[in-house]
């Protein structure tokens, strides 16, 4: 109940930010004809019946993805209970819901959150599977890792790590029947690795964003996930692990976000991959640290002491964890920038004749469609051209949108920042810091 108020609570009040309105758009426009193109539909579609229950504003878009995450809290109460025990359930899914990352991909119109929602699914039935022998939770597990790849097609790393915690099984125990649901559930993945023949499939998991242009490095990806989960979390999930890590239990979560990580750390040094993309493997270090904290209260032998630090250890670790959800309402804006004020800010001083000079146009196409937006890359290509077409067109006026982000990346230099100050004029500022970085927006002027 805690976690569903706060993953409601201004669920419509943050501005989308660019993926979301992009993902908004192509549900949208989700058909019959259009949806096999589409490499994760399960997002799209639930987008798509979420605005046609509840409109596209920010809150009918996001209503089906906030019900899934909010679903994500009592699964990883019931994968820390078969894994360990209900304290560690409890503590595990606590922490989730405590989580201002968790919290952030709730209020969401995109993939995240059903990623973490199949995943944990997809691992509570395989390990079950393991442990009675039963075909019936194998065929779960399928179905749910299906789910999940089709959340977000790079998450299949979750295949290669419960082959290797599956090998472990087999090493204890071998049976006809374990052979056999092993096969069940792994041979349809073996299937999918002859699609790399075809160059179309080639081509998508190398295109684009394969330069990464956006510099992320191992360091990136691992700091993504510490600063994700909260370094109090890491560092006792951390013990957690050391202290209980010749358990099944313990080594399944290994498998189940250890492989993953090594996996997209090596893929990183060619691949561009984002540290988010393993979202869906923060249970994990929630429910180890829920052993961490079991194991300093079975550790002291007095009754009283016990009492204490039995809810010490939790206790800090939650007000850290709403610590930082207080800063996610209070000061970070959701985590977003503010793109919408931005827009409400131009709209009150538009004129039919002006254009929108962005580096997401397709934001101003959704905030602004009566004004004509336009991609900043003529003037990062060549400034002087940019403004000689500007002067030949009658010097329309122009309102520049500059998000720090993204300007970061690819106006390092400032150059092009210099060249709208100096021509243009500061309308307005829309500050916004979340997650380690500047998100301010700057509306210019140059007319």
């Amino acid at each position: 109940m805690f976690g569903t108020l706060l993953r409601f609570w201004d669920l419509g009040e943050w501005s989308f930010w660019i993926d979301e309105v992009f993902t908004v758009r192509d549900a949208q426009n989700l058909s019959l004809r259009s949806w096999q193109g589409i490499p994760n539909p399960i997002p799209y579609l639930a987008v798509k019946l979420s605005i046609a229950l509840a409109s596209d504003s920010e809150w009918g878009s996001r209503l089906i993805p906030c019900i899934i995450g909010i679903a994500a809290i009592p699964a990883v109460f019931g994968l820390g209970r078969t894994l360990f025990n209900w304290r560690i359930g409890l503590l595990g899914s606590a922490f989730v819901a405590c989580s201002s990352w968790h919290l952030f991909w709730t209020q969401n119109a995109r993939y995240p959150v059903f990623t973490l929602l199949f995943a944990v699914l997809t691992a509570w039935s395989f390990y079950l599977s393991l442990e009675h022998d039963s075909t019936l939770l194998t065929i779960g597990a399928l179905v749910s890792c299906l789910c999940l790849i089709l959340s977000h097609t790079l998450s299949v790393v979750i295949v290669p790590a419960l082959a290797i915690y599956a090998l472990i099984c087999l090493l204890e125990k071998r049976s006809r029947k374990r052979w056999l649901n092993l096969l069940i559930f792994f041979f349809p993945f073996a299937m999918p690795v002859l699609a790399l023949l075809l160059p179309q499939v080639r081509g998508y998991l190398f295109s684009g964003w394969g330069h990464n242009e956006w510099q992320r490095s191992p360091i990136y990806i691992v700091l993504t996930l510490i600063h994700g989960v909260s370094v109090p979390i890491a560092v006792t999930a951390f013990f957690g692990f050391v202290t209980t890590g010749r358990k099944r239990s313990v080594q399944f979560l290994l498998c189940y976000a250890g492989v993953p990580m090594v996996l997209f750390l090596v893929a990183s040094q060619f691949q561009n991959v984002a540290g988010y993309y393993l979202f869906w493997t923060i249970p994990a270090y929630f429910i180890l640290a829920g052993v961490a904290c079991e194991r300093v209260w079975e550790a002291v032998e007095s009754q009283s002491s016990r009492k204490i630090l039995g809810m010490f250890m939790p206790c800090v670790l939650v007000v850290t964890l709403l610590s930082q959800t207080y800063l996610y309402f209070q000061i970070e804006n959701g985590g977003r920038p503010r793109w919408r004020e931005a827009f409400e800010a131009i709209q009150a001083e538009k004129r039919s004749t002006d254009s929108v000079v962005l580096s997401e146009p397709e934001m101003g196409r959704y905030y602004l469609p009566e004004l004509t937006s336009v991609y900043i890359g003529g003037l990062l290509d060549d400034e002087e051209e940019f403004e000689r077409e500007w002067k030949s067109s009658g010097r329309r006026r122009l309102w520049f949108v500059v998000d720090v982000a993204s300007f970061n990346v690819f106006d390092a230099d400032v150059a092009v920042r210099d060249w709208i100050r100096e021509r243009g004029h500061l309308v307005e500022t829309f500050p916004a810091f979340s997650r380690a970085k500047d998100r301010t927006i700057y509306i210019y002027l140059l007319e």
